[in-house]
């Protein structure tokens, strides 16, 4: 069985969230079940010291899962070599039609690259799996480029250049 996955990218503060939110609004709108990944490089917590879930990890459990009924968080340890965001979405996200990937930089999927007024220089000058750029600056290059606020476009090349990546679930 696979899965369909969105690989989304840029620089801090470019708008991918911006764009993943409104992704979701029209995928949901046509009846798709989307779920997000982010995937970033700089440790996180949301398992603040001293809770419950935190000191379970803490006592040597793999995860812990907290819920209320209404919505759940998983909080697990893992080897970072052995799961990336692909193998998480597959395994985690199981029910869902398209996965939205954020921030998978080093994966090897079809992205599109969402540039912002960052002063860095833009991920698809060195990043051949950059198949879309989504920018309100003009580049000189071969790769299509759609403005921020075009979604009905953004949403035709992600079909047109096959942008809906396949990953096999095991």
């Amino acid at each position: 069985m696979s899965c369909r996955i969105i690989s989304i990218t840029g620089r801090s503060g470019s708008g991918k969230t911006t764009l993943i939110e409104k992704l979701i609004v029209y995928y949901n709108s046509i009846g798709e079940n989307v779920s997000v990944l982010k995937s970033m490089r700089h440790d996180f917590e949301t398992d603040p010291s001293g809770k419950d879930t935190y000191r379970y990890r803490e006592a040597g459990a793999r995860a812990s899962l907290i819920t209320n009924g209404k919505k759940f968080a998983l909080i697990s340890n893992i080897d970072g070599s052995s799961e990336n965001p692909l193998e998480l979405a597959a395994r985690y996200f199981n029910e869902s039609d398209i996965i939205i990937i954020e921030g998978f930089k080093q994966g090897n999927l079809k992205k599109i690259e969402v540039i912002g007024d960052a002063f860095e220089s833009p991920l698809f000058m060195e990043d051949t799996s950059i198949k879309i750029l989504v920018t309100d600056k003009s580049f000189d290059t071969s790769i299509p480029v759609y403005k921020r606020d075009d979604i009905p476009s953004i949403i035709k090349a992600i079909d047109q250049f096959d942008l809906l990546n396949m990953y096999n679930r095991e």
